[in-house]
This record gives structure tokens, C-alpha cells and sequence, in this order.
């Protein structure tokens, strides 16, 4: 018996004709017909029905199709995964990235990755900063590309700051401070807040926030917003001011109905991180963090 035998019976038994499956194999109906008496031969028993108009499957044939096409798809499984042993390891490497973090050099590292190793399936996830740890904590994610706030909120999460990103005020262009070259937190004092919503555990990022505002003093918020383009959205609408990393600011949406000022003092204050966990065992994640993460120098 050999896979030439099983790929010329298979075509028989789906075309239920001698011809129509030798004009898909581009062999000759003699050719076919000769190998599939050899099978039925090995075999010791009849797989096809033949008269002169028509071909079915007799029982052996109906049981014995199920399996050829089982040892047909098994083998080609198996070329594929020999052929491509040389372009590196196989598997999936889950990548989460906080809102807005898709304008960055982001989108390189992830293209020099896929290029390097084909083989290799990318997954991503793109969300908020807590709900992005969580899912790393769970391990629905490898990797964390997300913004870093406090080390002791990090319990048994491994981080590697890559680079800091400046925290600017956005501002609708009708903004008395909208002309500003820049201005300090205290210039938002009284300022109505579009805040974005944060998780129960919020990995310093709620303590963080707080002690910036705490420098405008009454800081009321007019609206709390599901993501970082929505927050643009409300402040384009004249509902208030956002606090926003430079990541995001520059070339950001909004038709040019808002503008992002930045701030004295915060120059350096938002940074982003590389997060995973030491006890998560994934060869792709240790050659992504080796090879592709590009940190600040």
C-alpha cells in the first residue's frame, strides 16, 4: 500500500468516477483503475462498486475513505512541519498592548518578529492598563506591553521599563490655555476632568493619578471614558481636559478640535513596560524579550 494508491482511491470515491478522477490527478483512467485494484488486492476485500455508468462505496469502501483521509491529511501535516523545522520554533506568543500604544515602534518589532519566525502565531490583546494585567496574571496573555506606575503594585509580575513618554493636558483649541507652550498641573485647577475608567486592582495606577491631580487641587471629573480615544472624543466636545501620554498625543484624532499642552515637571512621568510572568514557561516569549524588545537607551 502506498499514499499514491490512497490519494487515487479517495479521488474515486468523492468524484464517484474513474474518469473524473483521473482528469484531477492529470493521470490516465487505466493508471487509476490499475492502483486501486492493487488496494483492493492488499486489502482482501472490495472498496468500490463498479458498472459501466456508475462507481459507489460498498461498506469496506465507506469505512476504509474515513482513514485514507485521515493518513492523507496526517502526512501533509507532517511535510509542512519538516518543511518549515528550518525557519525556526512553531507555537503562539499572546501579546497584549495598552490603547493608543499601536502609533509607537510597536507595530516594527511585531513585523521583524513575524518575519524572523513565520512559523510562530501571533495573537494580540488591546485594553486598559489594569484589565491588561489581569490577563497577564491569569495567563491569557504572554507578554504585557502597558504602562508602569508603581513596583509595589506588581506582585510576582516581571517588569522591564522600554521608555518614558512625557504627560500632557489635552485641550479643546477654544481652551483659554490651548495657545500655552506649556503649562504646570496647578494651571488646571477647577478644570472639569475626563478621567478613563480603571479596574478594581488598579497596579498604582489610581495612586499615581491621584498625587498629579492633587497639584491642580479641585480637580471635579465631568466624565470617566472606556478608552483613550473616546476620552479626546469628550474633551473635543468641550466636556473637559484629559491627561494623556505623549505616545498617544502626537498625531492623535480629533480633527483638529483639540491639542495636547504639555506639562512642566512631566516631561518624563509616563513610562511603559514589559510585563510578564518569571513562572510562565514560553521559549517564543524569552526570544521575543532577547531579540525584538527595543529599550531606551
Amino acid at each position: 500500500m502506498n499514499t499514491r494508491q490512497l490519494e487515487y482511491f479517495v479521488a474515486v470515491a468523492e468524484l464517484q468516477s474513474f474518469r473524473r478522477a483521473a482528469a484531477r490527478l492529470y493521470v490516465s483512467q487505466s493508471a487509476i483503475s490499475q492502483q486501486v485494484k492493487a488496494l483492493e488486492r492488499e486489502l482482501g476485500c472490495h472498496l468500490l462498486d463498479r458498472d459501466n455508468h456508475n462507481v459507489s462505496l460498498t461498506s469496506a469502501g465507506h469505512a476504509f475513505l474515513e482513514d485514507s483521509r485521515d493518513i492523507l491529511a496526517r502526512l501533509e501535516d507532517a511535510r509542512k512541519r519538516a518543511a518549515g523545522a528550518g525557519n525556526g520554533p512553531e507555537g503562539e506568543l499572546r501579546i497584549g498592548y495598552v490603547k493608543g500604544y499601536e502609533r509607537t515602534d510597536l507595530p516594527d518589532m511585531l513585523s521583524e518578529f513575524h518575519s524572523r519566525y513565520p512559523n510562530v502565531r501571533l495573537s494580540f490583546m488591546r485594553d486598559n492598563v489594569s484589565e491588561l494585567y489581569d490577563a497577564l496574571r491569569d495567563e491569557r496573555i504572554d507578554l504585557a506591553i502597558n504602562l508602569f506606575y508603581s513596583p509595589d503594585d506588581m506582585r510576582l509580575i516581571e517588569t522591564q521599563v522600554l521608555r518614558h513618554y512625557p504627560l500632557k493636558a489635552v485641550l479643546s483649541v477654544r481652551h483659554p490655555l490651548a495657545r500655552r507652550a506649556s503649562i504646570s498641573m496647578a494651571d488646571l485647577a477647577g478644570e472639569p476632568l475626563v478621567d478613563i475608567k480603571k479596574g478594581l486592582e488598579s497596579y498604582g495606577e489610581s495612586t499615581v493619578i491621584s498625587a498629579n491631580l492633587a497639584e491642580a487641587g479641585d480637580v471635579p471629573v465631568a466624565y470617566v471614558s472606556d478608552d483613550i480615544e473616546t476620552s479626546v472624543l469628550a474633551v473635543a466636545a468641550g466636556m473637559g481636559y484629559a491627561l494623556l501620554p505623549g505616545y498617544f498625543t502626537d498625531g492623535m484624532p480629533g480633527g483638529g478640535r483639540v491639542v495636547a499642552v504639555p506639562i512642566r515637571g512631566k516631561e518624563r512621568e509616563m513610562r511603559i513596560c514589559a510585563a510578564w510572568l518569571p513562572s510562565r514557561k514560553n521559549e517564543l516569549l524569552d526570544v521575543f524579550l532577547d531579540e525584538f524588545l527595543r529599550v531606551e537607551e
